[in-house]
């Protein structure tokens, strides 16, 4: 017996120190086809489907504000009434800088009008001009260069007369008479010469006259087709429709003061700038005028141009209105969840999408109405980028967002105005596709991994994988594993390839 128990001692002890190390265990997962739903998660804000915002313009005078932030109202319900008299003045400023304006842009329009009427008719007539200098330059030339030859009349030199006086004399001529008859062949000679010079020089003065005729045309030309820029015309035209815009603009603004603000649906109060018993100033101006330095500027060579703009934009420059915001009121109806997306999100997000939005612990269905096409530069810290970039959103969005909508479908009291939700987006849908669990994935040199149990040796094979989009729970297997291997859920870090493991259950 005590034999026996020695030999068991030896027989524990040698056990203890020379017994195999325990090998880890872990549960397998099968690669094979599936379907798999990526989503987008991110924070939105709660807002209205339509907003009411009532406008006031400065120096109107609020006789009675009858709402505040958070007040629930109905259709038809007085919001605030108004002295809209202190804002007479400023109409009749908007309506003097659209007469103003609508003038000169007539007066504009009028003379582009003439000088295309009159060019018209210059250029009609500097072909016809041209031809008579043409034909006159013609004339005087040959005029200049004729031979002096008069009709019937023959043409003798000095030598030629002397013989006819001798010959005359010789036929029993008197002196006298052969003589007379000499000076009288000189004077007609002399006649038909002078003649001559006098049609050259007629024609001469005929041909300058012409002449000057054709540059006071093509002067005339020059100064109508410099008046046909409708350069101005165009601009006087912007600067007409503006202001005719901001005085119908002003001129609603104050009828719709005159008449006191209601509410037209039933809704929630969101917004108040009003103090009873006070002149209303925006915090905000929100008058879209033209750019007046810039029109001034366009201006600047033509001081014309410039004085009448100066003059019309000075009208209303006097009356300082401003526009902003004095009550908003998110009516009742359709809610929606708004927020903004990155670059890099952007392109995964379409309208129609499905949708989830979750508030107050209680998930509503959703869609996807709106979508950005472009985004909205940020100058600053936008809050919901940073919430993005927290729930899977894209952290660049801080220099510039793109906005987007989503629905809420069938909301009740849980959905509030204002309040911050979870919106989950149904971004692709793939069936039929190699898929794997999230939890068997590792990352390691930059690289995704898994690792395959060999069933044969009771070994793993660590082995760099090509991944597609991904859920919650799956991965879309793009390369590196086949349908129907098995591989390793949540593989530790000290997990090697060629280790042995033992399979859980």
């Amino acid at each position: 017996m005590i034999a026996v128990a020695l030999i068991a001692s030896l027989v524990t002890v040698l056990y203890a120190n020379f017994k195999p190390d325990e090998l880890p265990a872990y549960v397998l997962a099968e690669v094979k086809k599936g379907d798999i739903q990526s989503a987008f998660d991110t924070q939105g804000v709660v807002e209205s489907g339509n907003t009411e915002t009532f406008s006031a313009v400065s120096g109107v005078r609020v006789l009675s504000v009858n709402v505040a932030v958070g007040d629930k109202v109905t259709a038809g319900q007085q919001l605030a009434t108004f002295d809209v008299s202190p804002l007479s003045g400023t109409l009749a400023d908007y309506k003097a800088a659209y007469d103003k304006a609508q003038s000169a842009y007539t007066k504009s329009a009028d003379t582009v009008s003439t000088a295309k009427k009159n060019l018209d008719d210059v250029n009609r007539q500097i072909p016809n001009v041209e031809n008579e200098i043409k034909q006159l330059e013609q004339e005087v030339a040959a005029a200049q260069n004729a031979q002096v030859s008069v009709p019937n009349v023959p043409t003798y030199s000095e030598e030629q007369l002397q013989a006819i006086l001798s010959q005359l004399q010789q036929g029993g001529m008197r002196e006298e008479q052969a003589q007379e008859i000499v000076t009288a062949l000189r004077a007609q000679m002399s006649d038909a010469q002078t003649a001559l010079q006098n049609s050259a020089a007629a024609k001469q003065a005929e041909l300058a006259q012409k002449q000057a005729q054709l540059t006071a045309l093509q002067t005339q030309r020059s100064v109508y087709e410099g008046q046909m820029d409708d350069t101005v015309s165009e601009l006087y035209k912007n600067v007409a429709e503006q202001k005719k815009a901001d005085y119908e603009n002003y001129q609603q603004l104050v009828d719709a003061l005159a008449a006191g603000w209601t509410a037209s649906a039933d809704g929630i109060v969101t917004e108040v700038n009003l103090t009873a018993g006070e002149v209303f100033t925006p915090a905000e101006n929100q008058n879209n005028t033209l750019d007046m330095s810039a029109l001034l500027s366009m201006a600047s060579g033509n001081g014309d141009v410039a004085s009448v703009l100066s003059d019309i934009f000075s009208t209303t420059n006097r009356a300082g209105a401003a526009v902003g915001t004095g009550i908003v009121v998110e009516s009742y109806g359709d809610f929606y969840a708004s927020f903004t997306v990155g670059k890099y999100d952007l392109p995964d997000l379409k309208v129609g999408q499905a949708a989830t939005v979750t508030s107050l612990d209680k998930t509503y269905d959703a869609v996807v109405t709106y979508v950005s096409a472009t985004a909205n530069a940020s100058s600053g810290l936008d809050i919901s980028s940073l919430a993005s970039s927290f729930t899977g959103g894209d952290s660049s969005s801080a220099s510039g967002s793109a906005p987007v909508r989503v629905k809420i479908l069938h909301p009740d009291e849980k959905v509030v105005l204002g309040f911050d939700v979870d919106v989950r987006i149904d971004t692709e849908k793939l069936e039929n596709v190699l898929v794997i669990p999230v939890e068997a994935v590792s990352v390691g040199d930059g690289e995704n991994c898994v690792f395959v149990f060999n069933a044969d040796k009771g070994t793993v094979e660590k082995r760099t994988v090509t991944l597609g989009i991904a859920s919650d729970t799956l991965y879309e297997v793009l390369n590196g594993l086949s349908e129907g291997e098995q591989i390793v859920m949540n593989p530790k870090t000290v997990l090697q390839d060629g280790d042995k493991i033992t399979v859980k259950a």
